[in-house]
């Protein structure tokens, strides 16, 4: 498995730089050029073609800085090599009016919030619509897409060395019982928040990152959404091995990540078995990877820490999908 990340900013700071994993770059990140329309500013940004070679899946985000009110949607016009072209809708994030796709879900399906490449394609397009209360050009913006390609990820070589962040503990298990069992997603985010120094109620949180259109609480760019509008920036990733995460948490950023197991696959899970969840990896002590599991009975037991190998397994060759959060 390989990742490329692609990367558009605006009004960024000097500090972003070292929240992106330099060698996963495509290119250098570009500057979006909106175009104002019908309420929405648009932009598309292609996909360069080498990065087309056995892509498996694409995903796309936008962190928008500020408060006020504001959604997107993203679109992927593509053609396959054996000539077919569609373009396909994702599910709206934020405060957005719903675009339906046109495309028939043959070569290209959308998930939600990813899209699952089924054929080759020999040019592909991705186009942003965003609305927002204020002109998004004035806005500190980050727009990242992960292409992934298939193959499993290297096992990971533990080192002697231990690095731990100091992520404040929160169990979903102790919130409101109609919501506790769904709510692992933003729950990891409010410890982000409070580690960030950027600390909001948990349930405003969650309200936050609900996604409307389809009622859950788990997709993955609400979440970034949801983290953007209360003071961070983020984007979504692919980690494609654990000397990535590694070096994302030797550079101060604990990571969000998106883990999926059967029983017997993480030995002293904080539940035995999971079809997806969301977990924060705060740190690593050798071959043990540290974590602050939000399925854990109480704030106490949030604090784990688990068999690197097992975790880069449930993670890295499921989903491999982690929120990287930071300061605007």
């Amino acid at each position: 498995m390989t990742t490329h990340l692609l990367l558009a900013v605006q009004n960024e700071s000097p500090h972003w730089r070292a929240a992106f994993p330099t060698e996963l770059l495509l290119e250098n990140p570009a500057v979006p050029q909106w175009l104002e329309r019908d309420g929405q500013a648009h932009w598309h940004q292609p996909i360069p073609i080498h990065a087309l070679d056995d892509l498996c899946e694409v995903l796309p985000c936008l962190s928008l800085y500020g408060d006020e009110p504001w959604g997107y949607q993203c679109a992927l016009e593509y053609e396959t090599a054996d000539g077919q072209a569609a373009r396909s809708h994702l599910a709206p994030i934020g405060h957005f009016d719903r675009i339906k796709s046109n495309d028939d879900g043959a070569a290209v399906r959308a998930d939600v919030d990813i899209w699952r490449i089924n054929a080759p394609l020999k040019r592909a397009v991705l186009h942003w619509r965003v609305q927002c209360s204020t002109p998004v050009a004035e806005r500190p913006a980050l727009l990242s897409v992960s292409l992934r390609t298939a193959g499993e990820p290297p096992i990971p070589v533990p080192t002697q060395n231990r690095r731990a962040h100091d992520v404040p503990m929160r169990s979903q298990m102790q919130l409101r019982s109609d919501i506790a069992n769904r709510v692992c997603s933003p729950t990891s985010v409010s410890m982000l928040l409070d580690y960030y120094e950027k600390s909001a109620d948990v349930y405003d949180i969650i309200d936050e990152a609900q996604h409307r259109p389809s009622g859950l609480y788990g997709v993955w760019p609400a979440n970034v959404y949801a983290a953007s509008r209360r003071g961070l920036m983020g984007y979504l990733l692919h980690v494609p091995r654990w000397e990535v995460a590694k070096e994302l948490l030797d550079g101060g950023l604990p990571l969000v990540a998106s883990v999926r197991y059967a029983e017997g696959e993480l030995r002293d899970g904080a539940v035995r078995k999971t079809d997806g969840h969301l977990l924060v990896v705060r740190g690593y002590d050798g071959d043990r990877a540290l974590v602050n599991d939000p399925a854990a009975a109480c704030d106490s037991e949030v604090a784990r820490s688990y068999d690197l190998r097992e975790l880069c397994a449930v993670w890295l060759a499921r989903s491999a999908v982690s929120y990287v959060l930071f300061t605007p």
